[in-house]
């Protein structure tokens, strides 16, 4: 038996882990700020629109007064909206009656408060099941099946039904013998047997499977199924309170072993857009075998554009016949795997408001499947931003950083990202409730339930500013880096990828990073995006809103798309700069030396063997803004500028939890101001002036940041810029005392749980309720944890009796001599208790909790005694 000594002197709550349980504008087309005095005007105190809007998550019985007390702190806390996140836990049925009354409920109530509130398109994610009732309403979304599954065998089974494609090996390439397999019954040889897969059935998607996204119809029925309750019951509000929807990681993922994606018509489509009969060549999907690298890049092309054809397409218009905004992410930590979808900036095209999600708190610069620290996914997100004209660009942060995320932490993961190119804070996760398994649902939470909450209104004031700022005017880069995502198409395999692709990702983080640490300036291009939206006006390589003047072959870059190459050539025709840092090889994964080698015809296409400091400084540093300092890599110093019609902005990060960094940036213009962010002052920076130069000089501590704009023109309307106080001085004040706040806590989860006739000993509360649940039926353990609630299907299972609940007992021990006066427990739930400490039977102080509304305490302190103490919950009812 675990015990816990609970020691002399020390008033304590004993925390017990107990088991339960339109033809509308978009709402971001606002009048477009333009100048320093439009943005001067609106930066004290923001637009609701600029505001952060967190994950609120809605995991429990949902109420009128939980909606009420919510919002209300919301609003007071300095957010500009909310998004309403169903997640495990939720036991109002997701969809009903109720559901859409308590949602409208809280878009009148938003609309009230002067809050937004967002659609999220899930019960809980990956989107497009809808909670279950997609695959119930259409059964074909799942049953034709979304893989092929290889066995490879020398001789044909005697049970030839369960394939779909027969293969046989010959010494020209791979027979199609599915109609005759019968005459080759006793024939030894290599065969390829391809049977349908099937996504697992798993109560994650409420019993059911995931859907096919690529299969036509899919999306429409999960539009229809999710979109008609809202706009029957608010949908005058969209675009306006309701502002838009957000989906979160649909993907077209294999899963399981030995399988490749399809859908019931991937052959008709490949077929139609390459030309040729992709069946006879499956085998170059699993190895390297044939044209291996023109069938994968052809057959991951047809996928990409078939997810976004049957999934992107169809929610854009819809958002955009109904006024409102798309947003929400994929999973762009998986790069360069095209398993989840292919391209995820090419999916970035299809949202009036693009998004990632960066979660965790560890920093990582070289990883390409990182969080924090992921340049290239931001820079993703940013640059189809300012390619497509998307003023606003939104990151779902925080989310498992963990209880003791700081603010600092913060501050420095939103700064980071900001300098990288995002404008939208959306917190993950806001919750409702820290019942059962809740709390350990990716802390942290944006609720009352952390000490700094009070404060919170400070940096979200902050944000606020700064998604205003980094919204308005424009982000004009002049070299774009073409992503080599088609290349690393080449050498993926769903089993086990060629090294080959790995590296190609590695390389390419690199090669951004230290762009970034160099200062550069710079967008990446999407091959599928150019293919859309590309085109060369005189010495520019144009995407959509953005003409370049010097276009980067990045290393690892093999391939490259006919639509890319064929605008490149034109490119370089006309005197555009193009940089090789590899020799490209393949044109649609076909090999083409011969064709790409007409590029190195036109002088100013050049090859690069490494990107060191004299070619940074050669081709890649703006002109009309200089870092000036020793080194030319700054680690952790990020930047963006922005142009207005009189001058730009210029925002400065450190990144760095321990060093302040002293910059020095040399910047055109004749005035320097200072736009504090956390007051909303705008102020006269004094800046060493040279000609039309400016020399700005700052001081940046720790995770800190600054804001300026650099005017084309000289003002003298705004009072002076003063500097912080540098030198510390000693303040005369009284004895310094300290005292403890609130009772020391001492958490309690091993206990001791007997259930019919079953004793568990020591075991943690989270095993512990996951095994109560399996012995009343529940085959995967805590519903409310590993579930999403098909309807009502989990809370009609509530049928039990008097006399079928469970005991749980747990311990503390108490030191001779120990104080006992004030001591007290907390219990989860207390309703569904009888509560006794040393076999006496205790109840909730009235009116009074812990921590969480639904944590009761209770005075314990005259009963307990020295020794191991037990402290019994056991089921009412």
């Amino acid at each position: 038996m675990k015990t816990q000594r609970y020691t002399s002197g020390m008033c304590c709550l004993v925390i017990l882990a107990v088991l339960c349980h339109s033809q509308l504008g978009h709402a971001q087309q606002k009048a477009e700020i333009a100048t320093i005095r439009q943005l001067a005007e609106a930066f004290k105190q923001p637009d609701k629109s600029f505001g952060s809007a967190p994950l609120w998550v809605w995991h429990t019985d949902v109420t009128e007064a939980i909606i009420d007390s919510m919002m209300q702190d919301f609003k007071d806390k300095a957010f500009g909206g909310v998004f309403v996140h169903p997640r495990p836990g939720l036991i109002t049925p997701y969809l009903s009656d109720e559901w859409h009354r308590l949602f409208t409920y809280t878009v009148a109530k938003g609309k009230a408060l002067g809050l937004h509130v967002w659609i999220y398109d899930e019960n809980s994610y990956p989107s497009g099941f809808a909670g279950g009732h997609v695959p119930a309403e259409m059964p074909e979304s799942y049953n034709q099946g979304q893989m092929l599954n290889l066995t490879k065998t020398d001789r044909l089974p005697h049970n030839m039904s369960p394939y779909f494609v027969v293969l046989r090996e010959t010494s020209n390439g791979y027979l199609d013998i599915s109609g005759r397999a019968d005459r080759y019954a006793d024939s030894l040889g290599t065969y390829f047997l391809f049977k349908k897969a099937f996504y697992d059935q798993s109560p994650w998607y409420a019993g059911f499977s995931y859907v096919d996204l690529l299969k036509a119809g899919v999306t429409e029925k999960f539009i229809e199924v999710t979109m008609a309750g809202y706009e029957r019951h608010f949908g005058k509000e969209f675009g306006h309170t309701v502002p838009g929807v957000f989906t979160d990681e649909p993907n077209i993922e294999v899963q399981g072993e030995n399988n490749i994606r399809w859908t019931p018509d991937l052959f008709e489509q490949f077929k139609q857009r390459w030309g040729y009969d992709l069946v006879p060549h499956l085998p170059s999907l699993y190895e390297e075998v044939g044209a291996w690298r023109k069938i994968r890049h052809n057959y991951y092309q047809v996928l990409l554009q078939l997810f976004i054809d049957r999934w992107s397409k169809p929610w854009y218009a819809y958002t955009e016949k109904n006024g409102l905004e798309w947003t929400g992410h994929y999973w762009e930590h998986g790069w360069p795997s095209p398993n989840h979808g292919g391209d995820n900036m090419a999916m970035y095209a299809w949202h009036q408001r693009p998004a990632i999600d960066m979660l965790f708190n560890q920093f990582d610069e070289t990883s390409p499947n990182a969080q924090f620290g992921n340049i290239r996914a931001v820079k993703e997100l940013a640059s189809v931003a300012n390619q497509l004209g998307r003023k606003r660009t939104l990151s779902e942060t925080y989310g498992g950083g963990g209880w003791e995320l700081t603010m600092t932490d913060m501050k420095r993961l939103r700064d980071w990202q900001y300098a990288l190119g995002v404008n939208t804070l959306n917190q993950h996760l806001a919750d409702m409730t820290l019942l059962g398994a809740r709390k350990y649902d990716y802390p942290q939470s944006f609720s009352y339930h952390n000490p700094w909450w009070p404060y919170y209104w400070v940096q979200n004031s902050y944000f606020a500013r700064l998604s205003l700022a980094l919204s308005a005017g424009k982000q004009i880069n002049d070299i774009l880096v073409i992503e080599p995502t088609t290349s690393a198409w080449l050498y993926s395999a769903f089993q086990s990828a060629n090294p080959r692709r790995d590296t190609i990702g590695r390389q390419f983080q690199a090669f951004i990073t230290t762009l970034e640490r160099a200062q550069s300036e710079y967008d990446l291009g999407s091959e599928n995006i150019i293919k859309d939206h590309g085109s060369v006006r005189g010495t520019r390589f144009v995407i959509g809103e953005r003409g370049y003047r010097t276009v980067v072959i990045p290393p690892g870059m093999e391939n490259i798309d006919r639509s890319t190459f064929s605008l490149l050539l034109q490119y370089a025709k006309q005197g555009g700069q193009i940089l090789l840092f590899e020799a490209m090889r393949y044109i649609d994964g076909a090999a083409a030396e011969t064709e790409i080698a007409q590029l190195q015809a036109f002088g100013d296409v050049r090859a690069v063997e490494t990107l060191d400091e004299h070619v940074i400084r050669d081709y890649f540093l703006p002109e009309d803004v200089v870092f000036k300092g020793k080194d030319l890599l700054q680690p952790q110093l990020y930047h963006h500028r922005r142009r207005l019609q009189d001058g730009q902005l210029l925002f400065l990060a450190n990144s760095s939890l321990d060093e302040a960094r002293d910059v020095a940036v040399a910047v055109q213009g004749k005035q320097v101001l200072f736009l504090d962010t956390e007051t909303g002052d705008v102020l006269d920076f004094p800046g060493a002036r040279s000609d039309s130069t400016q020399l700005l000089r700052y001081h940046l501590p720790a995770a800190g940041s600054a804001l300026f704009f650099i005017a084309d023109e000289a003002r003298d309307a705004y009072p002076a810029w003063k500097a912080p106080a540098t030198q510390a001085r000693a303040i005369a004040t009284r004895q310094s005392r300290v005292k403890r706040l609130r009772p020391n806590v001492l958490t309690i989860d091993f206990c001791d749980v007997a259930i019919g006739d079953t004793l568990l000993k020591d075991v943690n509360t989270f095993y512990a309720a996951d095994t109560v649940f399996k012995h009343y039926g529940f085959a995967d353990g805590n519903p409310w944890n590993t579930s999403v609630q098909y309807k009502d299907h989990t809370i009609r299972r509530d049928t039990f009796g008097q006399g079928t609940g469970f005991a749980a007992s747990y311990h503390f021990q108490l030191a001779a001599g120990t104080a006992t006066v004030g001591l007290q427990a907390v219990v989860e739930r207390p309703h569904l208790w009888q509560v006794a400490i040393n076999g006496q039977v205790i109840h909730p102080i009235p009116d009074q909790w812990w921590l969480d509304r639904d944590f009761a305490v209770f005075d314990i302190g005259r009963y307990a005694k020295q020794g191991i103490i037990p402290l019994n919950c056991g089921q009412t009812g």
